[in-house]
């Protein structure tokens, strides 16, 4: 099981950008089909995840 280390907000916004960014240069450089750049998408959908249920538990 993977663990979360303890970021801000706006740090786990900078870390899907920058997960997002290296999904696309993968993407670009092997093929979106690519086994490397279905790992990085993986773990972009992860933490774009993990992100909408902290945004959703401080919403309400």
């Amino acid at each position: 099981m993977k663990t979360l280390p303890v970021l801000t907000l706006k740090e786990l916004r900078q870390y899907i950008e920058f997960l997002r960014n290296d999904m696309i240069s993968l993407g670009n450089q092997f093929g979106f089909n690519h086994e490397m750049t279905i790992i990085a998408s993986q773990e972009l959908d992860y933490f774009i995840y993990k992100y909408q249920v902290i945004t959703r538990k401080t919403d309400t």
